[in-house]
């Protein structure tokens, strides 16, 4: 082997050292295939098929499917759905497997990587889409598709405040509320709550 092949050799395992170090001290997470149900951080993960589980850097669970229906702060999710995880084991987020009941709102539910749900640190409801127009507290509020997306700039999630009231959503339908006209496409934001 010639010296000056090691040298070229050299700066690329420092390159990919320096990018290992750097993965875990930003606390980016880590993918493994899972080929059976497995238990992890108290959650019963399922066979991840052609994705893969997440893990934080500490070890604890990013992201998996559920192995069967399971209950997790105060929500009942299907089997299939991915959950997610921060690095303190908080659930704040979820790929639903089907349509789901969270919080009293149906959210849209067309598996991983689709249309995702999430949940303030508290629990509730932080956002979802809905799969039809619905009404929430007399405002109407737009579906989500990818129709709707496109057309109303990404803006066809429903946002939810801690307490469970709605917080935005993009208007299905012209309305007056609080004395101001709302057209179709316009955004409702509610006014602040003391």
């Amino acid at each position: 082997m010639r010296p000056s092949s090691l040298v070229l050799r050299r700066p690329a395992v420092t390159f990919i050292l320096l990018l290992l170090i750097a993965q875990t001290a930003t606390g980016q997470t880590t993918r493994r295939k899972l080929v059976e149900q497995t238990v992890v951080d108290g959650i019963t993960c399922g066979p991840t098929g052609r994705a893969s589980a997440e893990f934080h850097a500490s070890g604890r669970l990013s992201e998996c499917p559920l192995a069967s229906d399971t209950t997790i702060a105060a929500h009942r999710f299907f089997a299939d759905t991915w959950l997610r995880f921060d690095d303190t084991g908080l659930l704040f987020a979820a790929w639903l497997s089907r349509d789901s009941d969270l919080d009293g709102h149906s959210c849209r539910g067309d598996g991983y990587k689709a249309y995702t749900v999430e949940f303030h640190p508290n629990g509730r409801l932080k956002l979802c889409y809905f799969r039809v127009d619905t009404v929430i507290e007399g405002i109407p509020c737009i579906h989500g598709s990818f129709w709707t997306e496109v057309r109303g700039g990404g803006r066809s999630k429903v946002w939810f405040s801690t307490d469970g009231a709605l917080a935005r959503c993009q208007v299905a339908r012209a309305f007056t509320a609080n004395g101001q006209s709302y057209a179709r496409w316009d955004t409702y934001t509610a006014p602040i709550r003391p």
